[in-house]
């Protein structure tokens, strides 16, 4: 079968979306051939080397730390003896090295990070988390401990919004601000703990963003260094560990101390309290329930303290399909007004009586998900880690790309899942044409995504264990129409993380939200993108911040990027473009 069928639209809800689009364009567009092409070494990036010293590591983040507008790279570099990586954006499609921004090689294991205005100041930050490849979870054998994790705290706003020659552009403040991860006793006095996932979450809608921190000894269940903690901001550049207090875990039971692979602090519901994913690994199913998931349901303010409610188990065949659950991401992939999950795994996908393989968990509607539905929808899967929702071909129907370890069957390795719609029955189904249109990586772990060329469409970078980092930049022919929207919180977090952002076309309502981290160890660009058909118009795009404030754009057109600071509409994209109307509603 040829790529062009692959992609044909074949469904009636499909067809529904191409008539919606011609309604509002005129014009119903043409099937896109999909087409990612590897432009890693053209743009500067080849010959990169990145290795763990435990194979459970390595993440990309697309982030734009000089902001301006054109998303640079940052990459862990794993081993001790590889430093971390910077590349900044040169805006003509190629990168430079900018490693004399960071601190010096701190010498230590390095698994993932995650990035954040963590301190309001204008500029984004990076928490780098930290590992110990030979630690052993009794605390007599584990003398040295483990790294401290690391905050890279950026200065460009400090600095004049520039690089002083000479000077790290980045410092590391972990320690001070209280998120160093030190271990509890009888751990040694070292930080001890693998963090192994983390990720940024504004929980209590205060504005100032909050961090999630995961742990993992694998084949250890019930050992006390798995406990996770969260951390609360105190809005002045330091946090502190309400992991009890929140409802997380108060350290009581042992069975919630489960080795954490990855995270996702994001919307499952249809409130604006961003609830938690946490992604757990074990070894064999005798190590149940030690290797199925978390999830907290935040109950919003009670008494003064936002807390969390552990609704895994009210929810039968939810947690328990991932067995050594490796990355996750959300999206409405269905397009029915809820939020989908999908979570990436070592294991084959099967409908077996084992937990094990990828997963799709579809929303009910009500905040809770319908049992794994993979298999059916075509996106079963195999040795996966990063997780990465968004569309490719720009026909308002979220794709989905899979990292996968196979690289040296990539017949049978490489996975980029292009949406159908929904069938007659409700059913959103999928088609992988990684093979056909020749995509190919290596043993892949963390992956990303940006328009990093910002030519309207997402571009993916994936990063290799013992091995290069790889950028495909999205060559697809015959791609719809799109609009980015670029957020700026005043009241809520300045990222804008943990906003909703819709957009109204035709009266279908496409929904994007903001994430603080996801896929395996890594974080996408943080602008939001909507794929819009053969739409020459959106009929109004609507910014529902963490704050409770509600920003409201009508009649806005299409291939473009704006900028909406909460309470205030500002362009800011490659065509001056023109809306026709906008209103602010306060909480």
């Amino acid at each position: 079968m040829q790529t062009n069928d692959l992609l044909r639209v074949s469904t009636a809800r499909r067809r529904a979306w191409t008539l919606a689009a011609a309604l509002a364009a005129g014009t119903a567009p043409a099937a896109a051939q999909v087409a990612m092409t590897d432009v890693t070494d053209g743009a500067g990036l080849g010959g990169t080397h990145f290795a763990s010293a435990t194979d459970h590591s390595l993440g990309i983040n697309w982030i734009d730390f000089d902001d301006d507008g054109w998303p640079d790279l940052f990459l862990v570099g794993g081993n001790p003896m590889l430093d971390l990586r910077l590349f900044h954006n040169q805006g003509d499609g190629t990168f430079v090295d900018a490693g004399e921004l960071l601190p010096p090689n701190f010498g230590v294991e390095t698994s993932g990070s995650v990035f954040a205005d963590f301190d309001r100041d204008g500029d984004l930050d990076l928490y780098v988390y930290t590992d110990n490849g030979t630690w052993d979870p009794e605390p007599a054998n584990n003398p040295d401990g483990g790294p401290a994790n690391l905050l890279l705290v950026n200065q460009w706003v400090e600095n004049g919004r520039q690089a002083l020659p000479g000077q790290p552009l980045f410092v590391e403040e972990a320690a001070a601000a209280g998120i160093d991860d030190l271990a509890d006793p009888p751990f040694a006095g070292g930080p001890a703990y693998r963090t192994k996932t983390a990720g940024w979450v504004d929980y209590d809608r205060d504005g100032c963003i909050d961090l999630y921190v995961g742990h993992w000894v694998m084949n250890e269940g019930g050992s006390a260094a798995n406990k996770d903690r969260l951390y609360h901001s105190l809005c002045n550049g330091t946090f502190e560990d309400v992991t009890a207090a929140a409802g997380i875990d108060d350290g009581s039971d042992p069975t919630t101390f489960r080795a954490a692979l990855a995270f996702l602090g994001a919307h499952l519901d249809g409130d604006l309290w961003p609830d938690l994913y946490v992604v757990n690994a074990g070894g064999g199913i005798e190590e149940q329930p030690y290797i199925d998931d978390l999830i907290y349901r935040n109950d919003g303010p009670a008494e003064g303290a936002v807390t969390f409610t552990e609704v895994s188990g009210q929810q039968p065949g939810i947690g328990d399909d991932a067995q050594a659950g490796m990355g996750i991401d959300a999206a409405d992939v269905d397009r029915d007004g809820d939020w989908d999950l999908y979570i990436s795994d070592l294991r084959s996908t099967t409908h077996d009586a084992l937990p094990k393989g990828n997963v799709l968990y579809l929303g009910n509607g009500d905040g809770t998900f319908a049992d794994n539905s993979a298999v059916e929808s075509g996106v079963q899967g195999h040795n996966s880690w990063g997780v990465n929702f968004f569309d490719v071909d720009q026909d308002g129907w979220e794709d989905l790309y899979v990292a996968t370890m196979n690289g040296t069957t990539p017949e049978l390795a490489e996975m980029l899942f292009i949406n159908q719609g929904t069938d007659v029955d409700g059913l959103v189904t999928f088609v992988n044409v990684a093979v056909d249109i020749k995509m190919h990586t290596g043993n892949s772990r963390g992956s990303a995504v940006a328009d990093y060329d910002r030519d309207g469409d997402l571009d993916l970078a994936v990063v290799d264990q013992g091995g290069p980092m790889v950028l495909f930049r999205n060559d697809t022919i015959g791609a719809g129409n799109w609009l980015q929207v670029k957020l700026r919180g005043t009241d809520s977090s300045r990222d804008g993380i943990g906003a909703v952002v819709e957009a109204t076309v035709g009266g279908l309502v496409l929904m994007r939200q903001v994430e603080g981290g996801s896929s395996a160890h890594s974080q996408d660009d943080l602008v939001v993108h909507f794929g819009l058909g053969g739409a020459s118009v959106v009929d109004q795009v609507r910014v529902r911040w963490p704050s409770g404030r509600e920003d409201v754009l009508t009649a806005v057109a299409v291939d473009q990027r704006i900028t909406v600071t909460e309470g205030q509409i500002f362009y800011d994209g490659f065509e001056s473009g023109d809306f026709f109307g906008w209103s602010g509603v306060s909480p």
